[in-house]
């Protein structure tokens, strides 16, 4: 995952409320950061998936994803909210505080997919999750998501 994810990528404490709030802040620092060409092709494409289904999971996590042919870098944003978005429906009905976006080219999908499938099935571990939340720093955050399943 350290091609996917550089300390750069990581935002503590946004002052973020809605879940469109949140797919626009990460649409407009894809676009800043030069992974992707068009900041609003890269917004669309979360909110399309998210109609699909929703991309929160337990204890305050959610894991969009975007895959577009506007996507120029395949990358893994992680964004730490404030106070929580409460519009964005969970399995158990908690705020969003926690968001790591993967972001996909269109023509990396399979190769990029199976990373965002091992990160979630990681998080499905409520002592995993635990652990995520209790990071304070880029650097924890980053050594966190970075570690491989075996070191956990």
């Amino acid at each position: 995952m350290r091609e996917l994810l550089q300390k750069k990528y990581i935002y503590l404490d946004v002052d973020l409320h809605t879940r469109e709030e949140v797919f626009h802040f990460i649409s407009k620092e894809s676009f800043k950061l030069g992974l992707a060409e068009n900041q609003v092709a890269v917004g669309r494409s979360l909110a399309e998936r998210e109609e699909q289904s929703s991309t929160g999971l337990l204890d305050g996590i959610a894991i969009p994803h975007a895959i577009s042919a506007d996507i120029k870098v395949p990358a893994i944003l992680f964004i730490r909210i404030k106070e929580g978005v409460t519009d964005w429906q969970t399995i158990d009905n908690s705020q969003v505080k926690q968001v790591i976006t993967m972001l996909v080219p269109k023509d990396g999908e399979q190769e990029h997919l199976q990373t965002l499938a091992d990160l979630s099935g990681e998080l499905v571990d409520e002592e995993q999750r635990k652990k995520l939340a209790a990071c304070s720093s880029v650097d924890e955050v980053y050594d966190f998501l970075n570690q491989n399943d075996n070191s956990r």
